[in-house]
């Protein structure tokens, strides 16, 4: 969630680089004895981590096979990756985008590989709901239809804290919305701003949409989501005019319109704000870090939460070695590698008891497995996932709103019109 519509132009130039990158790695250009795999997560991920590991047993279970790992951008694939899996240059394995306006765009115009008869046939555990995130219909809407990808972690946003600052000024963890907003005006009557955000990047969308699915229930979730239905925009009009009143209370910076999501992680980080809503992506950074004692509590009063399986596994229609691109997706299933995520501070799909000894880890361990459950809530996806360019109008919109420069009832009419116009016709 982080591409601008400003960003047209850069966008196609990122595309393009990313491209001839990609042929004059100077590399195998495809064979047997070489497997090409992108993600995009950063060295001191969990998920880095773990796929690293994955990396090693497959090459000590194929001698003579040479993985060849390029680190890419969330915002590469975003912007650019139908070009990427429509070239001749793509990898055999690739993390990519879940939903029906990334993967579901893709798979619909035949650029994903059908992974339905590969993973029955080699006894792929996929049952999990969060493994919901790699079905597609024909129509390109995620959640049922032919298998195009897997996922071995899971992820959903809550509130990240400083338990010294909580400490420090004598603030309770919140349970309740009642809760959450004197927790907000404890810290700023204190002259201290509680929330981190980067609205120029996805927290701004997943901060809005979690106080939109405050006022959702199942039958206006699947109407937003899978289109059952007409989209109750009041309750999307109720969050983005709280969250304008966040602003003038001093609960948000108006400053935070042109900071991205690693900026305010950042700033969270060296103890600037006590709070920071935003995914369990973050966990490793926030654990690592020895200046506060870092926790999470799922944003209070909500049922539904922003969340789903973890972004996906694909081989891509045109990758030269499938049959090895195969194994490594199972690979990344073992159980070891499920272990290793959990210790890192990851939330694997399934992992073996005992797997984390990391307090933290546990907690978010047993969260989502919460959420999956029902039994603490439940997911409510993201809320770009409906409609190819929503994301991008979350992006400016969100922006906008903080920054004062339209009003929360212009905000939500700018998103439901991009929603309509995106909305599939059969």
């Amino acid at each position: 969630m982080r591409k601008h519509p400003l960003r047209l132009v850069t966008a196609m130039a990122t595309a393009l680089a990313l491209v001839m990158t990609g042929c004059s790695s100077g590399g195998d250009p495809g064979g047997s004895d070489t497997l090409k795999v992108w993600w995009w997560e950063t060295d001191d991920s969990a998920l880095s981590a773990a796929w690293k590991q994955a990396v090693s047993i497959f090459e000590k279970e194929h001698p003579g096979v040479t993985v060849e790992q390029e680190l890419k951008t969330y915002e590469q694939m975003q912007q650019s990756g139908q070009l990427i899996l429509d070239s001749n240059d793509t990898p055999d394995v690739l993390e990519y985008l879940k939903g029906n306006a990334t993967a579901g765009v893709v798979a619909r115009a035949g650029l994903l590989t059908d992974l339905t008869e590969v993973a029955a046939t080699r006894g792929w555990k996929l049952d999990n709901t969060a493994q919901e995130v790699g079905l597609y219909d024909d129509n390109g809407l995620m959640g049922s239809g032919k298998r195009y990808g897997i996922t071995n972690y899971g992820e959903y946003v809550g509130v990240w804290y400083n338990q010294d600052l909580f400490a420090q000024h004598g603030v309770g963890v919140p349970t309740t919305a009642a809760e959450f907003e004197n927790a907000l005006k404890t810290f700023a009557d204190k002259g201290v701003t509680p929330l981190a955000l980067g609205s120029a990047d996805y927290p701004g969308p997943h901060l809005l949409y979690s106080l939109a699915l405050a006022h959702m229930d199942d039958r206006s979730l699947a109407a937003y989501q899978r289109f059952e239905g007409g989209v109750d925009w009041s309750a999307w009009e109720k969050a983005a005019t709280t969250m304008r009143q966040w602003v003038e209370r001093g609960y948000i910076s108006a400053d935070s319109t042109g900071i991205p999501a690693q900026d305010a992680g950042n700033a969270f980080i060296a103890g600037q704000y006590p709070m920071f809503v935003s995914g369990t992506w973050w966990a490793g950074q926030f654990a690592a870090q020895p200046a506060f004692k870092p926790g999470q509590f799922l944003f209070p009063g909500n049922r539904l939460h922003p969340g789903s399986g973890g972004n996906l596994w694909v081989v891509p229609a045109k990758a030269k070695n499938k049959d090895l691109a195969y194994d490594f997706l199972e690979t990344t299933q073992r159980p070891e590698v499920q272990n290793l995520l959990a210790a890192k501070g990851g939330v694997p799909v399934v992992s073996e008891p005992g797997a984390t000894d990391s307090a933290l880890g546990k907690l978010l361990g047993d969260q989502f497995a919460g959420l999956l459950s029902g039994a603490k809530g439940e997911l409510g996806l993201y809320p770009d996932f409906p409609v190819a360019g929503l994301n991008d109008v979350l992006l400016a919109k969100t922006t906008d709103l903080v920054g004062g420069d339209a009003s929360p009832q212009q905000v939500v009419e700018a998103i439901r019109t991009a929603y309509d116009a995106g909305k599939p016709t059969t």
